[in-house]
């Protein structure tokens, strides 16, 4: 048996991962074979893209979703959207996922799980707000590799310096946040928080 204390410890823990948990274990079963084949695609295709946003924080953290995600975030080059929509049955896997238009943005949906496909000019965001996440000149080409879960993915080329850059104390401090809970939370990073949110096996 565990030391009172250390028993007190890991229930904290546990309790402090569930809760900050927004997806089933069934839902990120999804996420990952979702991401797994469009992953998949995009290399057949010979698209470039790279991971983004709280997706690239958990490729190069954990290794993996981080645990308090609910979505995958990616960004592609403009010039390759019309090549996806092209090949439109082909990326949903003859409709079983699906392609949605959001704005200046895409989704690729799987029952109740998104990948965001955010579209960048040259490495810079349309969107005017995003603008201190836009890309400084050899930052994003060439693309490097990191593992997410058993996925290998493409990451850009300085990883490290983008994201001291633009998520501060990025492996020390979390800042949790999903769409689902909206509010943000700023928590110091423990070994359990690192922990990615994997399938089952």
């Amino acid at each position: 048996m565990f030391p009172t204390g250390l028993n007190k410890r890991i229930n904290k823990y546990s309790f402090i991962m569930d809760h900050l948990k927004v997806l089933s274990q069934n839902e990120v079963n999804e996420l990952y074979e979702l991401f797994g084949y469009l992953v998949s695609m995009l290399n057949k295709y010979a698209i470039p893209y790279a991971c983004a946003g709280g997706t690239l924080l958990g490729a190069i953290r954990s290794k993996g979703l981080i645990q308090w995600d609910d979505d995958v975030d990616i960004t592609i080059e403009r010039i390759h959207i019309p090549t996806i929509m092209h090949l439109k049955y082909i990326f949903t896997d003859g409709n079983k996922y699906e392609i949605i238009k959001a704005g200046k943005y895409m989704k690729l949906r799987y029952n109740n799980v998104f990948i965001d496909i955010f579209i960048i000019d040259n490495g810079i965001y349309p969107q005017k707000r995003w603008a201190e996440y836009n890309f400084k000149e050899g930052e994003y080409y060439p693309l490097q590799e990191a593992m997410f879960g058993d996925i290998k993915v493409k990451v850009p080329h300085l990883y490290t310096q983008y994201l001291n850059r633009t998520f501060p104390e990025w492996f020390n401090v979390a800042h949790v946040y999903n769409h689902k809970t909206k509010g943000k939370q700023k928590m110091s990073l423990t070994p359990q928080l690192l922990e990615p949110y994997l399938p089952a096996v």
